[in-house]
């Protein structure tokens, strides 16, 4: 009995420690696998990153091309305005306006003011060109490119949300002009008809100008408007005058010199313009002096005669002169004796 107690306390002891060997190798394994899932876990985290990271790169790429797309369907208006120098006015209006009609464009307004200063001459301007809004920087590389750009501005104006309100007005306008024509059909007064008539015209007025409103911006919208103002280089001041006292025997003297000759040449060139005018007016002075001698010349005779023939009166009586006789008297004196 004893050696059999002894047996089973030995098998006992045998399977308690099998039992317990058992418990820490599961315990080691349950350890280890925690840590293998733990590795796991980490692994797994760090591949995560990477593929967050390339998530949030594609969606940055997306949010740029979206970002880029909304750009491109903008409705923007662009003016420029440059200011450039060159050196012949006319060469560099006629190529930008090649240049505008080349890209599809056309000149709206040009302007050319010649200049005179002292016998020199220059040529100052403007030309306006409208070409295609996605021309338009490559027309202001080719206007650059044409002399020294003195200046260079490019406004903006975002006309998309104005485009937008017009769309819908007008979308809302036509839904009442259908509905006011489908009323109008099935009105059944002569009144009725009046009135849904007279909306109807206002509504129609009110799409037209609201459409002629959305072209134009439309218009602005596709092209783009660039002013260009051309200028020639105005010519270098004179140098300034030397004062008369300060001036130099010599030159005083040529100056003079010059001074004379053109004064004598003025004048012959006077006397030669008026030589036919003179000869003109002359005809008529001496042939009226000739035909008033010829008519004081009998006059003068006749004063001559009458003069000499009074001279001849009073010479006689310078001697005694014979006192009258009545005659008559005497003889009827005598007769009455």
């Amino acid at each position: 009995m004893a050696s059999r107690v002894r047996v089973l306390a030995v098998v006992g002891l045998l399977l308690l420690a099998g039992c317990t060997g058992m418990g820490g190798s599961g315990d080691a394994g349950e350890a280890q696998g925690g840590g293998d899932g733990a590795q796991m876990s980490s692994g797994d985290g760090g591949s995560s990153q990477p593929e967050a990271a390339d998530s949030g790169a594609n969606v940055g790429d997306s949010e740029n091309i979206q970002a880029g797309d909304a750009a491109a369907d903008r409705a923007i208006i662009r003016n420029g305005r440059m200011v450039v120098e060159v050196e012949n006015y006319s060469t560099t209006a006629d190529a930008i306006a090649a240049r505008a009609r080349t890209s599809g464009g056309y000149v709206s307004d040009s302007n050319r003011e010649l200049h005179r200063d002292d016998g020199e001459t220059w040529y100052t301007g403007y030309i306006v060109v409208r070409v295609p809004s996605e021309e338009y920087e490559p027309t202001q590389s080719m206007v650059a490119e044409q002399g020294t750009v003195r200046s260079e501005e490019t406004t903006t104006k975002d006309v998309t949300d104005k485009l937008v309100d017009l769309e819908a007005r007008l979308t809302n306008l036509r839904e009442r002009r259908d509905r006011l024509r489908t009323f109008y059909e099935q009105a059944n007064s002569t009144e009725e008809l009046l009135r849904i008539e007279e909306q109807l015209s206002s509504v129609q007025s009110d799409i037209e100008r609201l459409e002629a409103q959305k072209r134009s911006l439309e218009q602005r919208v596709a092209y783009s408007t660039l002013r260009v103002e051309i200028h020639e280089p105005a010519p270098e001041p004179s140098a300034q005058q030397v004062p008369y006292h300060e001036r130099s025997l010599v030159a005083a003297f040529l100056s003079s010199v010059t001074d004379v000759y053109v004064f004598t040449r003025g004048l012959l060139v006077t006397v030669a313009s008026l030589a036919p005018w003179l000869v003109v007016l002359a005809v008529p002075v001496v042939g009226g002096r000739r035909l008033l001698r010829r008519r004081s010349l009998p006059l003068l005779g006749r004063r001559g005669t009458s003069e000499s023939a009074t001279e001849d009166g009073d010479g006689g009586g310078d001697g005694p002169q014979k006192e009258p006789t009545d005659e008559p008297n005497s003889s009827s004196s005598d007769g009455d004796t």
